[in-house]
């Protein structure tokens, strides 16, 4: 593992001193007043390097102002100027990911592939949610809505809608807003993002009352609702206003008009400004909320979203009190970082496991389709190569534990321990035995070659750790992992921006990937039910998720999952748990993927200017930026001067 050191050392050194040179070229780059104290735009020039996995924060330079302008940038979306709000009245944050660049900010039409705005502002800003849940507690928010109901077969859901909610251009929100965004993604499957979800599921939408909207679905679904319109996690679905989409060309329409008010929303802030380097939103004077009396203002009076390229310029921002939330760090980074700025919080107050669950875990994801890695003896025998709890020393220093089971602590701890634990037991796959390495690699037929290295039929098996910067830290240690068990492992991180894993992966043109599973907030069914075949394509194809396309294919598999899916999942039901537990067989008999790690993110939370962030002290909410219920935490925050 010293070579693996020494390679991050270097990668780390190099970072570090191109993200100084950048912050020194912004530095230099403008007549910045340190006691500005108007933000009227964004205020970082981001830096463009990356690197996987920090464990030294850059001291904080002469950094401008984080009030005055500096970078300079593309013209904005709009014409006018902005008014000036303080820097401790604005909420500056990152998008989830890193970039040089805020993609498509020419656009705001957030059910267009590709277009991620609602996962990095719209969700804090322009659009609201029907309900939200908090995570941490299982309690439903209502929001948009006031409650929902099921028919006794889990068919249709009467959906009850708040008085006084209006769009931001002060239309009335009602049922026919429900109406038209549930069967306009319906009706535009697979081109719209989440749309095949409404094509399999959703029969039409019934509007009773201009309060009252029934959605009938194609087959029972008694989670349906919630996981789609009141979950408040990553990748859930917003209602549009059907009275400006109802005439335009949805595929095409960008939503995107500042000086028209486009985009339009029933949220708290309107868009006032957009560029590749920032977009800005202001609070709006008239919102529903505080007009019926359901809510007082938040308190942010502006939000600005802007771009960071690498773990060593977000560092950078956090430690100069340039942003107050956003993209995590990396464990080591994060304790560098808050040695230099006491303010800087995330999830626990003592690492070294400093986050929260996301529901997520790190995977190694193959082409369950393409030879070799249609093999379980192949599959099985990479797992056993794998050093979990080393992986997390290595690469998260400690601030993750191993897993199995694609299962994250929300939903585990309802129904493990107990028949899945024996499971899990059972397999025993949270282990590094080569002996077992040599066992399944010889049953799929092959033997070491004179470099020792795994070769069938005189060609070597080359295996790509091959997968998006965001999850770097984990490539160096697995990599040479797999190289001591004989497998020619060759490192592949693509650059910060890159889409070409995505892809190759969506395509079936990959053979392994590393990246998250996601999904299980509370009940195993949730995350065993993307290795159904319902999700598979032929190579060639684009699968319909991106986190369950291992083009796995089971008919066994996919008849108890079918039958999972037409229940209440409970650790209470027998017939449930008995499913379960079945399914988990098979999926560990098979291991159509690879868990790692579970996904613990070093959310950072900055309280120079804000404070009432979440924390495992006042759980009011998952603290994850991309989710939907992130619009909490800006409702719940308080300046601190």
């Amino acid at each position: 593992m010293e070579k693996i050191r020494n390679l991050r050392l270097k990668m780390i050194l190099a970072a570090l001193l191109a993200g100084a040179l950048m912050a020194a070229i912004a530095c230099s780059g403008g007549d910045a007043d340190p006691t500005a104290t108007s933000a009227p735009a964004a205020t970082i020039a981001p830096a463009a390097t990356t690197a996987p996995a920090a464990t030294t924060a850059p001291a904080a330079t002469t950094a401008p102002d984080p009030t005055a302008t500096t970078a300079a940038e593309a013209p904005p979306a709009d014409s006018g100027e902005v008014k000036d709000v303080p820097r401790n009245r604005t909420l500056v944050i990152t998008p989830w990911g890193l970039s040089n660049e805020i993609p498509n900010s020419d656009s705001y039409n957030i059910y267009q592939v590709g277009v991620g705005h609602q996962r990095e502002s719209g969700s804090k800003t322009i659009f609201e949610a029907l309900m939200y849940t908090n995570l941490n507690t299982g309690e439903i928010i209502p929001w948009q809505a006031t409650s929902f109901e099921y028919n006794d077969d889990f068919t249709s859901i009467t959906l009850n809608l708040r008085d006084g909610v209006k769009w931001s251009d002060g239309e009335q929100f009602d049922a026919e807003d429900v109406k038209f965004t549930i069967e306009l993604l319906r009706d535009n499957a697979p081109e719209f993002t989440y749309s095949t979800i409404y094509e399999e599921w959703v029969n039409d939408v019934e509007i009773v009352d201009p309060l009252t909207a029934v959605i009938n679905l194609t087959k029972p679904g008694p989670r349906w609702f919630q996981q789609n319109l009141a979950l408040g996690h990553e990748n859930h679905q917003v209602m549009l206003p059907e009275h400006i989409w109802a005439d335009k060309d949805a595929a095409t329409f960008k939503n995107l008009d500042i000086d028209n008010g486009w985009p339009v929303g029933t949220g708290a802030y309107k868009l006032v400004r957009s560029s590749s380097l920032q977009m800005v939103y202001d609070r709006l004077d008239d919102w529903w909320g505080v007009e019926t009396g359901f809510s007082d203002p938040p308190a942010p009076e502006r939000i600005i979203i802007v771009p960071a390229a690498s773990d060593e310029s977000m560092a950078q921002l956090y430690i100069s009190d340039q942003i107050d939330s956003g993209n995590p760090l990396q464990p080591g980074t994060f304790a560098a970082a808050k040695g230099r700025n006491s303010n800087l919080k995330s999830w626990n107050a003592e690492g070294p496991v400093w986050g929260a669950p996301d529901g997520c875990g790190y995977n190694l994801v193959f082409n369950n389709q393409k030879a070799p890695w249609d093999n379980a003896d192949l599959r099985i025998a990479i797992n056993y190569a794998i050093d979990r709890t080393q992986l997390s020393s290595l690469g998260y220093e400690n601030a993750n534990h191993p897993i199995v089971a694609p299962f994250s602590s929300y939903a585990v701890q309802n129904y493990i321990p107990g028949k899945l634990q024996a499971l899990l037991d059972k397999y025993d796959r949270d282990k590094q035995d080569f002996a077992l390495v040599e066992e399944h690699m010889t049953a799929a037929g092959y033997a070491k070659d004179s470099g020792g290295y795994w070769a069938k039929d005189g060609e070597r098996l080359t295996v790509p750790v091959r997968g998006p910067v965001f999850f770097a830290p984990i490539a160096p240690p697995l990599t040479q992992q797999l190289r001591n068990a004989g497998f020619d492992a060759i490192e592949v991180i693509e650059p910060a921006g890159s889409t070409a894993w995505n892809d190759d992966l969506s395509t079936g043109q990959s053979d392994m990937i590393f990246l998250v599973h996601c999904g299980s907030l509370s009940e195993p069914y949730e995350t065993l039910k993307d290795l159904h075949s319902k999700f598979s394509r032929p190579i060639g194809e684009k699968c319909p998720s991106i986190i369950a396309c291992t083009r796995y294919e089971n008919p066994e598999y996919d008849e108890i999952i079918d039958q999972m899916e037409a229940m209440i999942g409970s650790p209470d039901d027998p017939v449930y748990t008995d499913l379960a537990e079945r399914a988990l067989d098979i999926y560990l008999r098979e291991m159509p993927e690879i868990m790692t790690l579970e996904e613990l993110h070093v959310v950072i939370f900055n309280e120079t200017y804000w404070t009432g962030w979440p924390s495992s002290a006042d759980p009011y909410v998952a603290p994850y930026p991309p989710w939907e219920a992130w619009n909490l935490i800006v409702h719940k925050i308080q300046p601190t001067q």
